[in-house]
C-alpha cells in the first residue's frame, strides 16, 4: 500500500532529517477484527533520511527502506 502524500509535504517543508520506523505489528495486531494475537513486535529505527529529495524521491525511498526491514523482520 502506497505511503500518505502528507509525509512527503512534512519532509519538504521542515527540510530535515527523516528517521524511518518500521514495525511488524500488522503481524501481530491485524486491521480488521477485533482479536489481537499473542507475539512478539519489533520497532526497528531505520537510517535517517537527509534533507533535499524531492517529494516523490522521498516517499518511493521511504517506503522501499519501511517495506524491506519489515521483510527482513517478519
Amino acid at each position: 500500500m502506497p505511503f500518505k502524500k502528507g509525509a512527503g509535504r512534512i519532509y519538504e517543508t521542515l527540510n530535515i532529517c527523516c528517521v524511518p520506523v518500521a514495525l511488524n505489528s500488522g503481524k501481530v495486531w491485524p486491521k480488521e477484527g477485533m482479536i489481537k494475537y499473542p507475539g512478539k513486535i519489533i520497532v526497528s529505527f531505520l537510517k535517517p533520511i537527509e534533507p533535499g529529495l524531492n517529494r516523490d524521491e522521498f516517499l518511493k525511498n521511504l517506503e522501499m527502506k519501511i517495506y524491506d526491514e519489515i521483510r527482513n523482520i517478519s
